[in-house]
């Protein structure tokens, strides 16, 4: 398990010698949902009163929006209708993309905390427990240099989950295996996606429900699901969050070099 996310920084735009937030003068704000992007920029108005603020709606809008020009400050949502945020932490980290980066999340899903352990930002806030006073508190933490982590996320970030919980319970090919199986694909299709044969597939499907205690494809699915190794949309389209095909998904979205203008 990496630290504690208190020890996590990131890379920062911020002046090693600066006391206060007033350096923050460009704020991006990643949110699915205008009317809640709209909300959270008058909340980051509060902490960076002198900031410009940019709203972007989908994970595919946010690494352009990063791209043009990097944020001092970046508000990021897990959720979004074309890719997860646990995706693209890694690209933001790699591009440096952000100075900071203040994670808003409830999510409690196992595979969901598990990508997160390993995943590179400054703070971490629960967006059900927390108030609009506790965001503008963590926002200016984290521009100031600082850490935040939700009290509420506390135990599930730093703690590593006990050996009995299910995805401790799972090998990682297994683990890769169900989120291919989780949105109901036979096995000669993850066989293809994955590289290997049918019959490797199938000990593994085996192995899966044997594990988890199921014994029906249905089951198999719902389990994916519950543990946050798949996610679909309400327009059908399936994503794996912690398992990034960005480069063959979304083209032009993946590893590439940027020139990086002063923000």
């Amino acid at each position: 398990m990496p630290p504690p996310a208190a020890s996590l920084p990131a890379p920062s735009l911020r002046p090693l010698g600066a006391a206060s937030p007033d350096w923050v003068r460009r704020v991006v704000i990643a949110q699915w949902g205008r009317t809640y992007a709209d909300a959270l920029q008058g909340v980051c108005a509060r902490a960076f009163p002198r900031a410009e603020f940019v709203a972007c709606c989908s994970g595919g809008e946010t690494l352009a929006e990063l791209r043009i020009r990097p944020a001092d400050v970046l508000l990021l949502a897990l959720t979004f209708p074309d890719m997860d945020g646990v995706d693209l932490l890694p690209v933001i980290a790699r591009e440096k993309l952000s100075g900071r980066v203040l994670v808003a999340s409830h999510r409690r899903e196992e595979h969901s905390l598990q990508t997160l352990r390993e995943s590179r930002f400054d703070g971490l806030i629960d967006t059900l427990e927390e108030s609009a006073e506790g965001l503008v508190r963590a926002l200016r933490l984290v521009a100031d240099g600082g850490s935040y982590l939700s009290p509420s996320l506390r135990d599930a970030i730093i703690v590593r989950a006990a050996p009995g919980e299910t995805m401790q319970k799972l090998t990682a090919m297994e683990t890769r295996v169900l989120a291919e199986l989780g949105d109901g694909s036979l096995n000669p299709a993850v066989a293809g996606k994955l590289g290997i044969s049918v019959a490797t597939v199938q000990t593994h499907r085996r192995n899966l429900m044997r594990k988890l205690g199921i014994s029906s494809s249905g089951r198999l699915v719902r389990e994916a699901i519950r543990l946050g190794l798949v996610r679909i949309t309400t327009d059908g389209r399936v994503i794996r969050p912690g398992f990034p095909a960005l480069e063959t998904a979304y083209p032009g979205l993946g590893s590439q070099e940027h020139s990086r203008r002063p923000a």
